[in-house]
């Protein structure tokens, strides 16, 4: 038995970040949109119940710049980056 009763929740935490990524890069294989806005409303479910959905925004289509799931941003005159992405990109 663990001594940190908060380590089995953990676990299972990062199992569903790692669940839900495997999701999105299913999307970007499958070319296959719907599967990102589920595995989008999988982590605002999350969000909701306190959870940390973890890094999820580069797998979605930047409305900025129009970069596809699973790349980068691209930089546009007039539009700021943040940390290599537009931050209307991380909102979720």
């Amino acid at each position: 038995m663990s001594s940190d009763p908060g380590a089995s929740a953990r676990r299972n935490l990062e199992r569903a970040r790692q669940s839900v990524q495997e999701i999105h890069r299913a999307a970007v294989r499958h070319r296959d949109p719907r599967l990102h806005e589920l595995a989008d409303e999988i982590s605002e479910i999350a969000m909701t119940l306190g959870h940390d959905a973890g890094p999820v925004q580069e797998w979605r289509p930047c409305p900025v710049c129009a970069a596809q799931p699973g790349s980068h941003c691209l930089n546009t005159p007039g539009n700021k980056m943040v940390d290599g992405m537009h931050p209307e990109r991380t909102k979720l």
